[in-house]
């Protein structure tokens, strides 16, 4: 079997602990793989600006599945190959039961991060996860005085929402109003301190399904390598799935192969092993 393309998660996949920078091996074998003409397609839960700076400066990476899916792009046409958004009324009405309360909610919509005045204005006080604090120092969001009402306005469609430090208090109520509405599906079950959520129809294996048809390239002839229960119907579609030594036992158990850990370069030796 000749592999064509490649889908690699990013998280716990691709990047290690710091979640911010590709290690040097980790980005040759990516390098290498585009020279010799294999389509690597980041898939991965984030917003496409909350790529590491190394993916997004690299020539040849002309697909990604973003959000969990909710968007899959072409680069060099500049156009969405697919889109699973939440629409523009519900999004402002999820947004109704957030707002004003202080939360530091990522809100992805066009490939972008939006958040908050209230929150933007006090980001000193906010704890902003590691990972992110290089995209919010950098300023690379845009900020919402009344985000319901900017949504509606300007007809925004979610693609995610990310909440992080919710307060004990609010995290049941506030996970309860947003599940109830029907519109969501969420990535962490069960209220806690963190809340993430997209449309309650999203499926990346349709977003992947539009990519590999724009490619030319079948799931036979693709390599998939992830880590998490997002990436797992992705991992059994493709010619050969491989799990991270990270995953958890029951990724590794369904997946044809097993790496190392993403802190050892894990995707390196899949890269090498499979299309190198």
């Amino acid at each position: 079997m000749k592999i064509k393309a490649v889908l690699m998660d990013m998280d716990g996949t691709l990047l290690g602990n710091s979640q911010v920078a590709v290690s040097v091996r980790n980005m040759r074998a990516v390098q290498r793989a585009i020279e010799k003409g294999i389509t690597v397609i980041p898939c991965t839960g984030r917003v496409y600006d909350m790529l590491p700076p190394q993916l997004l400066t690299q020539t040849g990476l002309r697909y990604f599945v973003t959000c969990h899916g909710a968007r899959a792009i072409d680069l060099e046409k500049k156009v969405s190959l697919y889109e699973d958004l939440i629409p523009t009324e519900e999004s402002a009405r999820l947004m109704e039961i957030l707002e004003g309360k202080g939360l530091y909610n990522e809100i992805a919509a066009n490939g972008t991060i939006y958040l908050e005045k209230a929150v933007t204005d006090h980001l000193k006080e906010t704890q902003v996860p590691l990972h992110h604090v290089w995209y919010v120092r950098d300023e690379c969001y845009t900020s919402m005085e009344c985000p319901s009402e900017y949504i509606r306005k300007h007809g925004v469609q979610v693609e995610k929402m990310n909440l992080y430090g919710i307060p004990e208090n609010l995290q049941k109520p506030l996970y309860e109003a947003v599940t109830a509405t029907g519109f969501v599906r969420h990535t962490r079950p069960g209220a806690g301190k963190d809340m993430e959520f997209s449309h309650c129809t999203l499926d990346k294996l349709r977003a992947t399904d539009a990519v590999l048809k724009a490619a030319g390239i079948s799931y036979e002839e693709t390599l998939a390598i992830g880590d998490s229960s997002s990436d797992l119907g992705i991992l059994k579609a493709c010619g050969i799935g491989v799990a991270m030594g990270n995953a958890p036992a029951e990724i590794r158990e369904l997946a044809d192969d097993v790496t190392a850990f993403n802190t050892e370069d894990g995707l390196a030796d899949a890269f090498e092993k499979y299309v190198l």
